[in-house]
């Protein structure tokens, strides 16, 4: 008998949890802390909870990623000898989480094979990685079907990005290649992008209304890139559902986008580093 293959990812992939259960992906949380008080992302606080916090708080928040003794609970809770887990991360560049899935995967029954995977993004960007490996899953794929569609979505996967604020990127080391954008002029929203799995600017564009017509016009843009694909296309918000799902509408219409846009909110694994505000989006071919 053929073992099972099990699809995990990480709280950073922001998947929207009917999703998540619908196709059977676990999850394994980062923690979040402000101050003193530490707090497992999506498990002891809710990503309203953090926003409230976050705009409140007098402390910066901090991540700490799952340690492997947190990946071996879950791996050894879902799997059995035979099965095998395909454990889809944050990018290296922006997080050891990683880093301590390829150690879990040392530490238990050689029995199960764990093949973990730099998903070189964050938010739905690693989010829509899973969601294609469990429907390869589901179609009743061989792990060898389920590694080539996932390392396919990365290799054209796009993200773009606006913040309304530097500051959070900055103060917690994430800022990648932007930091030459820090001080710039007020009103001015960077499009950011993600380069090899860090961030770095795109554009600098002036007011957010033209930051996200810029969005629309780059999902245009990547349909010309992909003339023979099956354009599909996932958006995160930070606290900013309106502006998320007027993108999310349009996108079909303007760029061709597969109606069934995946809309997400940015949880506190990654709403730390980005701050309120924010827009992703991620544009990918199948």
């Amino acid at each position: 008998m053929v073992g099972r293959i099990h699809v995990v990812t990480d709280s950073g992939s922001d998947l929207p949890a009917e999703l998540r259960q619908s196709l059977g992906i676990h999850v394994v949380p980062l923690t979040v802390q402000f101050g003193d008080e530490i707090f497992k992302d999506g498990v002891e606080i809710s990503t309203p909870e953090f926003y409230t916090r976050l705009r409140g708080g007098s402390s910066m928040p901090s991540t700490c990623q799952p340690s492997p003794a947190d990946f071996v609970e879950v791996y050894e809770r879902i799997a059995e000898p035979g099965d095998t887990i395909v454990s889809i991360h944050l990018s290296s560049k922006m997080s050891g989480t990683y880093q301590s899935a390829v150690l879990a995967s040392t530490m238990i029954d050689p029995k199960i094979t764990v093949k973990a995977v730099d998903s070189r993004a964050a938010s739905l960007g690693i989010g829509v990685q899973a969601v294609r490996a469990a429907q390869v899953v589901q179609a009743g794929g061989s792990v060898d079907d389920v590694l080539d569609v996932v390392q396919s979505t990365i290799d054209c996967l796009q993200v773009y990005f606006v913040v309304d604020t530097l500051e959070y990127l900055q103060k917690n080391g994430r800022i990648g290649l932007a930091s030459a954008l820090v001080g710039t002029l007020l009103n001015i929203k960077p499009v950011l992008t993600l380069v090899d799995g860090q961030v770095a600017p795109f554009e600098k564009i002036r007011g957010k209304a033209k930051a996200m017509k810029r969005l629309r016009e780059l999902s245009a843009e990547f349909r010309e890139r992909y003339p023979e694909r099956q354009l599909k296309a996932a958006i995160s918000h930070a606290d900013s559902y309106a502006e998320a799902s007027a993108l999310a509408e349009l996108l079909p219409e303007m760029a061709g986008v597969d109606s069934d846009v995946i809309l997400g909110e940015i949880g506190p694994t990654i709403g730390v580093h980005t701050g309120p505000g924010t827009i992703a989006l991620f544009l990918y071919g199948v």
